[in-house]
């Protein structure tokens, strides 16, 4: 268990007194450390140590002292997922491992992670589901030397899931179609991390006609994406933000167009506020660029590289008017808070050099990219150091 991983989901449990069931039990190579240490006793005492467990905060894992510290004091510490009654407390540290290394903002989904694990364990099915997931989960979090084993058992089954629920076709409700959505964000997420580009799109693909079921909109009408980013459903709001940044990223076309005004005038203010619905937590893309790269997206599909001097104008606006958000609740680490505002003023700046070179035809010796790429870098020489904001640079860096 690493540093204050459990403040991730603070207070995230109030367990009930479900019998857990039987499940494939995994290898383990602390089954004593664990009993030592309690986690296998009866529903009542182990929430009362889950809460205990869970209520340590660390202003998101960052201070790298006490990381290292915590590390060497706790790195024995994990559960023994062959004692039934350790079942959840497994898959909360899984998950919490998951979100200290790889989300941009995990504090701010503690709450829709909550609610995904509670939903998920009280159906026998999903719980043997969520189990398999929590298992790569952390294992891929933990070290780079892990086996894939667990995870092609998963990718096996969901596949042949998805499969099946795309042969329904006419049948396919649109209920049926966000169940069949469910953990679709945990495993593409996962194989974005270990398989390849051709494995993601090749997924993705795989999902779009249940994806396009699952949204709202009727017929033959365009999915509007603000309605998807502001709609609490971490799965489409996942697959539509995957489909633009994979769009930017490799040049390729998106699965589906969006529509891309504004439904209602709340959803213009979701979409800009500091503590908005949208997928900002993820990858550090602010909600409004994400709209603003989707558009992009569509016109470079529609225009090429010729895009009329009128529409790059109004880019550059769009572009221009945009602010970095962070959340500013007390106890946050400044320094933290600094990172994630140079990541989302990378991805604006990252924005520029697309449309320069994407739908303008500029190269790198156009004076405008030169200037874009001149104030990235010395945006990059305003921080130091640390996993996070650098690992969410990357791909910003990739574009610019």
């Amino acid at each position: 268990m690493t540093p204050g991983q459990a403040s991730l989901l603070d207070s995230i449990f109030s367990l009930g007194d479900d019998t857990p069931v039987a499940f494939l039990p995994p290898e383990s190579n602390c089954r004593q450390l664990a009993a030592r240490s309690g986690l296998s006793l009866g529903p009542a005492k182990q929430k009362e140590m889950i809460d205990d467990w869970l209520a340590q905060p660390d202003d998101d894992l960052q201070i790298e002292n006490l990381e290292n510290i915590r590390c060497s004091l706790l790195n024995g510490l994990v559960l023994d997922r062959q004692v039934e009654s350790n079942m959840l407390p497994f898959i909360v540290h899984s998950f919490a491992s998951w979100m200290s290394r790889f989300l941009f903002e995990p504090t701010r989904i503690i709450d829709i992670t909550r609610d995904h694990i509670l939903r998920a364990y009280g159906n026998h099915p999903s719980r043997q589901r969520i189990l398999a997931i929590s298992t790569v989960s952390l294992a891929v979090s933990s070290s780079t030397d892990y086996s894939l084993t667990e995870f092609m058992i998963l990718y096996k089954q969901l596949v042949d899931f998805i499969i099946e629920v795309r042969a329904r076709n006419d049948s396919l409700t649109r209920e049926l179609a966000l169940g069949a959505m469910e953990h679709s964000h945990e495993f593409i997420s996962t194989l974005c991390r270990i398989g390849s580009l051709a494995n993601v799109l090749n997924v993705m693909d795989m999902y779009a006609p249940v994806f396009r079921r699952a949204c709202p909109e009727p017929g033959e009408a365009l999915v509007n994406l603000p309605r998807v980013l502001t709609t609490i459903n971490i799965h489409l709001q996942f697959y539509a933000t995957l489909d633009v940044l994979q769009s930017v990223i490799t040049h390729r076309p998106m699965f589906f167009r969006y529509a891309l005004d504004y439904l209602l005038p709340q959803d213009e203010e979701l979409i800009n506020a500091e503590d908005g619905p949208g997928l900002r937590w993820l990858y550090g893309v602010p909600d409004r660029l994400m709209i603003t790269l989707a558009r992009m997206n569509t016109l470079l599909e529609e225009f090429g590289s010729c895009l009329e001097v009128g529409r790059v104008q109004d880019l550059e606006n769009e572009i221009e008017t945009f602010a970095p958000n962070v959340c500013t609740t007390d106890g946050t680490d400044l320094t933290l808070n600094v990172g994630r505002v140079v990541v989302q003023e990378g991805w604006r700046l990252a924005a520029y050099v697309y449309l320069y070179m994407g739908l303008c035809g500029a190269d790198s010796s156009d004076r405008r990219v030169i200037s874009a790429q001149q104030k990235f870098m010395r945006l990059l020489e305003t921080i130091r150091p640390r996993r996070n904001p650098d690992s969410f640079l990357v791909l910003p860096i990739i574009i610019a």
